[in-house]
Order: structure tokens, then C-alpha cells, then sequence
């Protein structure tokens, strides 16, 4: 039913309003985010008809009430309820004037909220009220005596045009009750029907004084005015009354507007307020509602700097023997993974082939096969024939690495698993772009979070302070890469240093600092950045890897806004995650329920549904120290289903294997490595082969040449996904 109301509301607005349901007081609208909420309310207590009630009368106050309507009552020193209860019978008719089938609805709504006492007057004599109430109450589609000097207000109420209208007259009509508060004057009492119909007053009267008529020019000018809420930006209710910083019963308007001697006040204010807390779900479970927030234009750093950076950082060393011995090793590395690279690229190229082949499709053309001609006595089968293969798949890889201090055992392992990825990309002109997150404050020093940005909005998903590092591209110079590749290595070799053979390490850059593991806020910008890259470079599918070692950093919170009641101005707060969260993809309009405790999967499924023709696999590194070894407890954490006996058998399994598959509610597949398995090998036949048999040596050669395949496990299983 929600969803239902949700794109009600979102039709009546003519906007992309934000609407949650969850656990509060009242229904809302907030001007500044332009959410619409409604609260949880009990089953047996809750109707179809007061749900749209409530859905019509927050979207007139995101049509016609503007923003700083609360702000120029406060500095005015307006009675609240007053600006309130006008303010509604002026958005009121007004939608029911744009959409006639509202009235019924309104009809329905306040009928089912009156039999439930929403107003708490079931056991008063509604003609002793004040006579704001009795105007509210009369806007509510409630039969209502008034004299005839106060059927004046009334009409005045119903003809109210624009915003200033409103607090104009709120303002007069409480110092009116205020002058007029001892005594009330009961001689000339009449019934007014809510819709039009007069009571038991004098006969040749006109029926219907005091009406709300239709106020079409009110229409034409409410739709040019500021959208927002008479309320605080998220406390106005269904029954008029919205609640302040300071509360709703203040001592200077605690005072019974019958009484003598007192300020007005509205007591229908008051009783709807008390009655929505005891029609809601107080037992209902907390809801919090996300958007997926736009990133900042200054998230990534190019490759290009990160080069230029780098080289000049390293060409200031005092360790230049340690620095050219590192720049040696990648050399070696590359010119040893040539062979091994082009033997996968050939394999490639053959099960792509052999694919389409398996898929090719063989018609008969309208032409004579004039070979065949001659037997056409007994052959029918005498025409040429055509074979179709179908057009390979255009792939494109996107991997997304984690640059966290955790990674340091086994940085050296992955970025050769990485170095041998990008070259097989580049020998079959594969694009490609390889981003690191990191958080450290060194490598964030020109990033902010959203909240200080143009970016930002209400109701955002908060992000933790990181940045992505542009490692690798297709689009970069074969000098730059060795050259990214040469820094990489150095950063790698200082952290493993255990000798110091080369010489004495020379220190990294601070602003490629290894940091924390914001792995939640990387897949938030990959939402935007894969399917830039698949649009800039026309690939037909795209792979998108995740490499890391740990589970990500929790996510903030929610930014909002919220009222200083003493300023009348609003500031922005980050809002906690609690309970049931539900993020909203604005991009595609999905909503997701997601745990708390583990956004990634969800976050992963938005990911997956915002790039359709998507790869989405996952690497996790589960061995560290100089062993490598898998702690059962981190394949226990992915996989709290199993018991200890099946995580037992999988440590034995992946520590033979160098990899193991398991299942995953965000990737399409996930794989789960040693850190000892993740170095290359590249080590040739063994000299003691010299003289050996062919059939010897072919068979040393096929598992020399299995050994170096097998080592390369990412880019073994990238090959099998694009071939």
C-alpha cells in the first residue's frame, strides 16, 4: 500500500517527493528536503481513506505553504495554531480545487478521523468552543454554530489567498479572541454546513454564509508561490496542529479560550495532536529512510598526478639503489609474464571463437548451388547455404581496489595479480580502469564530505571522508603505467621489507597513505562512475571487481534538517541509522531494504540494478601474515550459516586450491583467496630436465604452464568471464 502512496503523492506534487512511513506522531511534510512522511499507525486504527487524507493534505503544503511561512510567524509573534489552522483551510480548498476528486476524499478521511474523536470533542458541546476551533472544526467537515459577527472571520478564513493572508489574519483574529475572550454573545447563533447547507437560522437567510467556497484565482496563485510547510519542517499534522522545539502546550497558551481573562488557545489543536500519538504503532519497529547522495566532482585523483607525484617523490630519495633494484623487479616481472599473458590471450581468443561457433547458425540462401545442380533428381538440398556467427560481446572492466593498511602482507601479491590483469587487457584492447579507496587523511587532504558541498541533499545517505586513487586506465601512456607500476611496487616492497638486501627502503608518499576500508562508499561511487565508463566507452558489458580484505567501514548516518526553535533558522544534522533501513536509488526510484549491520550486499543489488549488462565480482583476500594463512573466523563471518565443520573443510580446501567460491547476496560471484597464493609464479623448467625425454619434458612444460595459469587467479577467472 505504501508504494501505492507513494506515487500518489508524487502525481498530485508534480515532483520526485522523497516519501517514507515510519515511526512518529503525525504526518509531515518537509520543505527542505521535500519528504512526505506518514507515520506508522495501528492496523485495527488505520483506513485506506485517512491514509489519502493525509497524503493530499501534506502534498497541498508541498504545493502551496512556503518555507519560511513559520519563520516570519515567530518573528512576528504569531500564535502558531492560529497561522497553522488557517494555513490548512487555504491548502485545503486549494487542492480540492486543482483535484475535485479530492473533495470526496477529504469527505471520507475527516469522518473516519471523527468517529475515532481525532479532535477530542466527542463528550463537549462544540458551541462552547473557541472560535478557532470551531473554524477548524468547520474546515474539518464538521457542522459548527456561529454568531453572526463571528460567520465574518469564517469567510474571511475561506477567501484567504496567499501566505500572507494567512498570518495577517491569524494575527487579527487572536487579538480579536484575546479582546473578545470573557463573554461570547449567543443571541444570534446560527448552524453552517461544511458543505454549504444552512441550519435552523432565520428563514430567507442566505445558505451557506461562511462556506469555503472554490477560490480558483487562490489556485492560480498558490501555484506560483514557494512550495513548503506552515510547520517546522516536519511537524505539521492531519489535525492542524504541529508541534515545536519548545512543545505544544506552552504556559502562555495553555489557557482555555472560553475561559475569561486568558490568551486564546486551540484545543483541537491539542487534542489531535494527543490523539495521533495514541492512533500510532508506538510497538512498530524504527524505520530509517537514505537516499543514494551525488558525489563531488573532486573524488578521484587522476593517474596522471598520482605519476607525477610519485616520480618526483622517488626521484628525491636517498635510496637510489633500492629505488632502481624496485624498478628492476617490475621489468623482470613484465618481461617474465609476457609469455605466460600471451599464451592466456591465445587461449582467449580460441574460446571465444570456439563460443561463437557453438552459437552459429547455418540458413539456406535463394541461390542455386550450380556444384549441387546436378543432383537435383534426388536431392532436394541443391541451394547455397550461409553461416551466421553471432557478434562477440563488447567487454569493458572496472576493479576497485582496497587500499587499506590491512592489505600490507599481501600488497605486493595483489598488484602482481593486478600488473598481469592490465596487461592482458591491453593486448585485447579490453578498457579497462582500476580505482583504490582509501580514507586516510593524508590521501584525502582536498576532499570534503557531501554536506559542505552543492551536491548535498536532505535525506542523503551520509559518506565517510575517502577518495579514489585512478591507478590503471586504458587511456594512459604505456610510460605512465610502467611508471604507476614502478611507485605501486616501491610502496608494496617497503612494507614487506624483512631484509635489507636492496638497501634501505626508501619511504612512501604520504598522500598514497594506506588508510581504513570505506568499501560501502566505493560501491556508492562506482553507481556513477561505471556507467560513465560504459558510456564513454561504448562497451556492451561491463566487469566490476572489488578486491578486498575486510568488511567496510559503517556508514555515518542521514543528513537532514532540523529547526533551531530560537533562531527560526534551519542547520544540518546527520541523522543515526536505526532499525529497518530502506535506501532509495533515485536514479531508477527503487527502494531497497538493507541491514544495518551489513549495507554492502544491499549497496551491492542498487549497484547491480543502476548498470544493467554487469559483471558484479567480488575478491577477499582471507589469509595474512607471512603464512598467508585463512582464519576460519573471517570465512565464519562471510558465512554465518555454516557451521564449524563446513568452514574447517573450506580452510583445507582454499589452502590447496589458491581460491574458493562461495555464494553471495550482492556479487554474481565471489571468490575467497589465501594471501599466500597470491604472488605470481614465473619460474621456468627445472635445469635438472636438461636431456630429459620429449614426452618428459612436454609433460614438465604442460605443468609448468598449469602452475603459472593457476597463480594468476584474477585474471584466470576475468578471462573465463569475458570469453
Amino acid at each position: 500500500m505504501m508504494k501505492n502512496k507513494s506515487t500518489l503523492a508524487k502525481l498530485l506534487a508534480e515532483e520526485d517527493i522523497f516519501v517514507v512511513h515510519k515511526k512518529m506522531e503525525t504526518a509531515y511534510f518537509n520543505p527542505k528536503s521535500r519528504e512526505l512522511g506518514l507515520p506508522i499507525w495501528k492496523d485495527e486504527e488505520m483506513t485506506k481513506d485517512i491514509y489519502d487524507l493525509m497524503v493530499c493534505h501534506e502534498i497541498a503544503h508541498a504545493l502551496w505553504t512556503p518555507l519560511d511561512m513559520l519563520e516570519s510567524a515567530q518573528v512576528r509573534n504569531i500564535d502558531h495554531s492560529f497561522v497553522n489552522i488557517i494555513e490548512d483551510a487555504r491548502i485545503e480548498r486549494m487542492v480540492q480545487d486543482r483535484y475535485p476528486g479530492a473533495v470526496a476524499v477529504f469527505n471520507r478521511g475527516y469522518n473516519d478521523l471523527t468517529a475515532k474523536d481525532f479532535f477530542g470533542i466527542g463528550d463537549k458541546d462544540v458551541s462552547e468552543l473557541g472560535l478557532i476551533d470551531r473554524i477548524n472544526l468547520f474546515f474539518k467537515k464538521q457542522k459548527v454554530e456561529f454568531s453572526a459577527e463571528e460567520k465574518v472571520w469564517v469567510k474571511r478564513v475561506a477567501e484567504t489567498k496567499t501566505p500572507d493572508d494567512v498570518l495577517d489574519l491569524a494575527e487579527e483574529l487572536y487579538a480579536w479572541m484575546a479582546e473578545n475572550a470573557p463573554e461570547e454573545n449567543d443571541d444570534d447563533v446560527r448552524m453552517i454546513d461544511p458543505n454549504g447547507e444552512s441550519g435552523e437560522g432565520e428563514e430567507g437567510e442566505e445558505s451557506g454564509e461562511g462556506d469555503a467556497p472554490a477560490d480558483k484565482e487562490g489556485d492560480e496563485n498558490g501555484e506560483d508561490a514557494p512550495t513548503g510547510d506552515a510547520g517546522d519542517a516536519g511537524d505539521d499534522d492531519v489535525g492542524g496542529s504541529a508541534k515545536t522545539k519548545e512543545g505544544e502546550s506552552s504556559e502562555e497558551g495553555g489557557l482555555d479560550s472560553t475561559g475569561p481573562g486568558g490568551p486564546p488557545k486551540a484545543e483541537t489543536d491539542t487534542d489531535a495532536n494527543n490523539a495521533g500519538e495514541m492512533l500510532v504503532d508506538k510497538n512498530a519497529t524504527e524505520r530509517t529512510y537514505g537516499r543514494i547522495p551525488a558525489l563531488k566532482d573532486n573524488l578521484i585523483m587522476p593517474f596522471s598526478e598520482i605519476v607525477e607525484r610519485a616520480t618526483a617523490h622517488y626521484n628525491k630519495s636517498d635510496s637510489t639503489d633500492w629505488v632502481n633494484a624496485k624498478k628492476l623487479e617490475i621489468a623482470t616481472l613484465k618481461d617474465d609474464s609476457k609469455k605466460t599473458v600471451g599464451y592466456m590471450v591465445k587461449e582467449f581468443e580460441m574460446k571465444k571463437a570456439a563460443d561463437q561457433y557453438a552459437r552459429a547458425a547455418v540458413s539456406k540462401t535463394g541461390s542455386l548451388d550450380m556444384g549441387r545442380l546436378h543432383t537435383y533428381k534426388y536431392n532436394e538440398d541443391i541451394f547455397k547455404k550461409v553461416t551466421t556467427l553471432p557478434g562477440a560481446t563488447n567487454h569493458g572492466m572496472v576493479m576497485v581496489l582496497d587500499w587499506s593498511g590491512s592489505m600490507y602482507d599481501n600488497l605486493k601479491g595483489t598488484l602482481s595479480q593486478l600488473f598481469n590483469l592490465v596487461w592482458f587487457c591491453r593486448r585485447i584492447q579490453i578498457p579497462f580502469e582500476v580505482y583504490a579507496f582509501s580514507n586516510h587523511p593524508s590521501v584525502c587532504d582536498d576532499y570534503s564530505l557531501p554536506h559542505s558541498g552543492p551536491n548535498f541533499k536532505a535525506g542523503d545517505l551520509a559518506l565517510n571522508n575517502f577518495k579514489l586513487l585512478n591507478f590503471f586506465s586504458n587511456k594512459m601512456s604505456v610510460k605512465d603505467e610502467i611508471a604507476m607500476m614502478e611507485a605501486l611496487w616501491m610502496i608494496a616492497s617497503y612494507y614487506s621489507a624483512r631484509d635489507y638486501d636492496d638497501g634501505i627502503p626508501a619511504m612512501y608518499p604520504s598522500f598514497l597513505n594506506l588508510g581504513g576500508t570505506p568499501l560501502n562508499d566505493a560501491i556508492i561511487a562506482m553507481m556513477e562512475i561505471v556507467p560513465k565508463f560504459k558510456r564513454d566507452t561504448g562497451v556492451q558489458k561491463v566487469n566490476t571487481i572489488f578486491l578486498t580484505d575486510g568488511a567496510s567501514h559503517r556508514t555515518p548516518g542521514v543528513y537532514d534538517y532540523s529547526l533551531d526553535s530560537k533562531t527560526g533558522e534551519h542547520y544540518k544534522i546527520t541523522g543515526h541509522l536505526r532499525g529497518n533501513i530502506i535506501i532509495t536509488d533515485p536514479k531508477t526510484l527503487k527502494s531497497y531494504e538493507v541491514d544495518g549491520y551489513n549495507m554492502t550486499d544491499g549497496l551491492l543489488r542498487i549497484l547491480k540494478d543502476r548498470v544493467p549488462d554487469m559483471n558484479l565480482i567480488g575478491f577477499f583476500i582471507a589469509g595474512s601474515g607471512r603464512s598467508g594463512r585463512v582464519d576460519k573466523r573471517v570465512l565464519y563471518s562471510l558465512q554465518n550459516n555454516l557451521d564449524m565443520d563446513a568452514i574447517m573443510e573450506q580452510v583445507r580446501f582454499i589452502n590447496k586450491n589458491k581460491f574458493l567460491a562461495i555464494a553471495s547476496k550482492g556479487y554474481d560471484e565471489m571468490y575467497v583467496l589465501p594471501g599466500k597464493g597470491m604472488m605470481v609464479e614465473n619460474d621456468g623448467l627445472s635445469d635438472d630436465l636438461v636431456g630429459a625425454s620429449k614426452a618428459k619434458l612436454k609433460t614438465a612444460f604442460g605443468k609448468s604452464m598449469k602452475s603459472k595459469i593457476d597463480s594468476r587467479v584474477l585474471l584466470n577467472k576475468f578471462v573465463k568471464l569475458v570469453a
